[in-house]
């Protein structure tokens, strides 16, 4: 008999977290694990009074995630049923590199829209000689309100989140910018992965008024050699909306083969 039950998060929930990544085809991006997944209702999944999987559902009850061991994959389809119709999930969003969740949502898919792309890096590209007047360094502790600002000035949303992330990554060494003269022009973020490695997550912010130059992607470049010299593998995200994101993303020589889409579960 299956049975579903919520578990706070614990070091036993994340150790489950942490064993799914290994099962993917491709890494996850790192900021849906640490912004999306880590915040998101788990529940364990058992057969008979033995732990058979989990999952993992969002604050607008999209389903996250769904994972089985082994030895009940077999009836994936099943349970995956009883989830749905159990929580009433409308919508769940999976990657295509995961297989065994992407085939059950496909199963009972009514509709698909695309939600990202992830990409892994594909190239090494120049940077171009037009954009070496900006000046590529470490950020530091000592800037940490005027990059505050910064974040809150040229992302979107409250920014509840960017005083605690600012401080993390300042205090991880983690955090760079791009400056013309004395002026913060782009800050970009080399998060190296604790359980993906050696891949490192990158992301970026150019400021509006210097947006459509090409700083986007010469700081990615940056940020690539940066990786290189680490040994680490960049890897990096953007929403499917997210044109100009995407086409700075591609120059600075990603490709994207893996993609996460948005299903509509019958």
């Amino acid at each position: 008999m299956i049975t579903c039950m919520q578990r706070e998060h614990s070091v036993a929930t994340q150790q489950m977290l942490d064993d799914y990544l290994r099962t993917l085809i491709a890494p996850m991006d790192g900021m849906w694990e640490s912004a999306v997944i880590a915040q998101a209702t788990f529940w364990e999944i058992q057969d008979q009074g033995r732990h058979a999987g989990y999952f993992c559902i969002g604050s607008d009850n999209d389903l996250l995630r769904f994972h089985l061991v082994e030895d009940c994959q077999v009836r994936a389809q099943e349970i995956f049923r009883r989830v749905v119709s159990t929580h009433d999930i409308q919508y769940a969003i999976a990657s295509t590199i995961e297989p065994l969740y992407f085939s059950v949502c496909l199963d009972m898919q009514r509709g698909i829209t695309l939600h990202s792309y992830l990409f892994r890096d594909h190239t090494r590209v120049d940077l171009p000689a037009a954009l070496s007047k900006y000046t590529f360094r470490q950020a530091k502790k000592s800037e940490l309100a005027d990059i505050e600002r910064f974040y809150r000035a040229n992302t979107e949303g409250p920014g509840d989140w960017i005083g605690a992330f600012v401080h993390k990554r300042l205090t991880r060494e983690e955090l760079f910018g791009l400056y013309d003269q004395q002026t913060l022009v782009a800050t970009g973020e080399c998060i190296p992965s604790q359980k993906q490695v050696p891949y490192a997550d990158l992301g970026i912010v150019v400021a509006q008024a210097y947006r459509g130059r090409g700083l986007g992607s010469s700081m990615l470049i940056h940020l690539k050699r940066h990786c290189y010299a680490a040994g680490w593998q960049p890897i990096c995200s953007c929403a499917a909306g997210n044109h100009a994101s995407k086409k700075a993303i591609e120059k600075a020589g990603f490709i994207s083969d893996q993609r996460m889409v948005k299903v509509q579960l019958s």
